[in-house]
């Protein structure tokens, strides 16, 4: 599975000057957020995400002026906290297909700390992201985060029903280009179609926090940035 990068790409959002401040911040708000969420519920992961990648997309809404952004995958609000923290001025549409405590609790804690910027939408997203209509007000999403369900019919699904609510020339990131795991495969081979199928120009490709010419194995995280065509 080749996914090497083009020569021509986008400058990796992991800013060398990226402030100690911002790591403590948003370490600290994710901190919060899983112990609000880990009080409804009786265990709870806390590897969802990992704080390089949320400060990673944080970056990457700041650099591409995200204000209008959509994700397909809540859990417990680690993205949605990196792209409310980009601008003052964002906002973020969630689809999840869990509603258990956890997630809801989760939704407390996001709409407390950013009211009036946060939509969460409950059920499977290859059914609520078609059917979603979007406001009068926006002429579609600016960049769209894809890391939901990981069966390869689901991100495909998830990669094109999205570009139907993208900007044109929106921003996409998918997560978990993992082949070498088996929950990785999914999201790779949707991906590495778009890209073929050129729904996608590919921009950048992050492995463990590292932007890379080319994802390969072995590395716990890898997502890749692109824009749709």
């Amino acid at each position: 599975m080749d996914m090497s990068m083009p020569p021509a790409g986008l400058k990796s959002a992991l800013f060398s000057d990226s402030g100690v401040s911002d790591r403590s911040r948003i370490q600290s708000l994710m901190e919060d957020i899983f112990r609000h969420a880990q009080d409804h519920a009786n265990t709870l992961d806390d590897r969802v995400s990992c704080l390089s990648q949320v400060l990673y997309l944080m970056y990457l809404a700041r650099a591409r002026k995200a204000s209008s952004i959509a994700e397909i995958g809540f859990s417990i609000g680690y993205s949605s906290i990196a792209f409310l923290e980009s601008s003052p001025s964002a906002k973020v549409t969630s689809f999840e297909i869990h509603n258990e405590a956890p997630v809801k609790a989760a939704k407390e804690f996001i709409d407390s700390r950013y009211p009036d910027r946060h939509h969460l939408i409950y059920g499977d997203s290859t059914q609520t992201v078609p059917a979603f209509q979007l406001p009068r007000s926006t002429d579609g999403f600016d960049l769209i985060f894809i890391d939901g369900g990981h069966d390869y019919s689901c991100v495909k699904a998830d990669i094109t029903n999205a570009r139907r609510l993208a900007k044109p020339g929106a921003t996409l990131v998918v997560d978990s280009l993992t082949p070498w795991f088996k929950w990785g495969i999914g999201p790779a081979t949707a991906w590495e179609e778009a890209v073929r199928d050129e729904i996608v120009t590919p921009l950048e490709y992050v492995s463990d926090a590292l932007a890379v010419s080319r994802i390969q194995g072995p590395a716990e995280r890898a997502w890749a940035v692109g824009q749709y065509q």
